[in-house]
């Protein structure tokens, strides 16, 4: 356990409000255990971390190769969370839709996003192509015929 009597070093890469914001959460997780500190932050995070982007699918919906619902974790140092955080926030997309993004793009060669707009683009091609077959059908009260 790490001596909670020292006071903070103030990180460089912080501004001063960010390192006060830190002192203070580090002060209000004193007497926590590291996982109950862990899973308070993860919390805050996950509360934090709203954008004003809405994801493509939410958890549960169905992508392209069925429905969202296997989480994936992992954990990363300081600095690459915060450059990745940062880099998310310049392309405007929220960080589950970019870390989405990579793992399509390592298992099937491109993005969530093109596939997403691939499959979109196939069903189109596949009503445009019913609708050649059968021809176009107008309900009664559009102007068709009823049958």
């Amino acid at each position: 356990m790490t001596d909670t009597t020292k006071p903070i070093a103030q990180l460089t890469h912080l501004s001063k409000a960010q390192n006060a914001a830190l002192a203070a959460v580090l002060d209000a997780l004193k007497g926590l255990s590291p996982g109950d500190a862990q899973e308070v932050l993860d919390h805050a995070i996950g509360h934090l971390a709203v954008d004003d982007q809405t994801p493509m699918f939410a958890r549960g919906i169905a992508g392209p190769l069925g429905k969202l619902d296997h989480e994936l974790k992992t954990k990363v140092d300081e600095v690459t969370f915060h450059r990745f955080r940062r880099s998310c926030a310049l392309m405007e997309i929220d960080t589950s839709a970019r870390i989405r993004d990579a793992i399509y793009v390592l298992e099937w060669k491109k993005p969530y996003w093109q596939m997403v707009a691939e499959k979109r683009s196939h069903e189109a091609e596949h009503s445009q192509g019913l609708q050649a077959l059968v021809g176009h059908a107008q309900a009664p009260e559009f102007g068709g015929h009823g049958r």
